[in-house]
């Protein structure tokens, strides 16, 4: 499957999962031994009941179009902190710059730093109708603490504190291909 057929797979798919609610990973669950619905994808009712974070709604969407996730023995596989270490180990992090005009499925992130600060993922959804090079006016999809999966303005979603949200984006065909 091609990258704009995969992301305009995600994005349909993503869509039907607006308004599951957001859970914390607290880095002790026990109810679950898969936090991250890496190795084990769950039908939307599951979703709807447990509930989804920004990661594992990452994953979900990797599941939904076949995409094979890279092994690995991390018992956190699929976090902030896995797929940062992973994209910077493969090279296809790039500096977060709110003046690019990114592609629609362009992957931003903020690394994970603790539970406090658990990082955060969210994919472009769609661009500024008045001006669509101006990505900052465009639109992300997420599993946010405030809301839960659901569309938000990316300027909105970045300058939530003083300093700037995200660090990275990641092109589509970097992370909807694997290696």
């Amino acid at each position: 499957m091609e990258s704009n057929k995969k992301v305009n797979a995600i994005l349909e798919y993503a869509d039907t999962l607006i308004g599951i609610k957001y859970t914390w990973w607290e880095g002790n669950e026990k109810d679950r031994e898969d936090p991250f619905y890496y190795d084990d994808p769950k039908n939307i009712n599951f979703y709807k009941k447990h509930g989804i974070n920004c990661a594992s709604f990452i994953n979900i969407l990797l599941h939904k179009i076949g995409v094979k996730l890279p092994p690995s023995n991390n018992k956190y596989k699929g976090g902030t902190d896995f797929w940062y270490n992973y994209f910077d180990a493969n090279n296809k992090l790039k500096p977060f710059d709110y003046t690019t005009n990114y592609d629609i499925g362009t992957l931003f992130l903020r690394k994970y730093r603790d539970v406090d600060d658990q990082g955060h993922f969210s994919v472009f959804y769609s661009k500024y109708d008045k001006n669509p090079k101006m990505s900052l006016y465009g639109n992300i999809i997420h599993a946010y603490a405030d809301g839960g999966v659901g569309v938000t303005n990316l300027g909105q979603s970045h300058f939530c504190d003083d300093v700037g949200y995200y660090e990275y984006s990641v092109e589509p065909k970097d992370w909807l291909n694997f290696y």
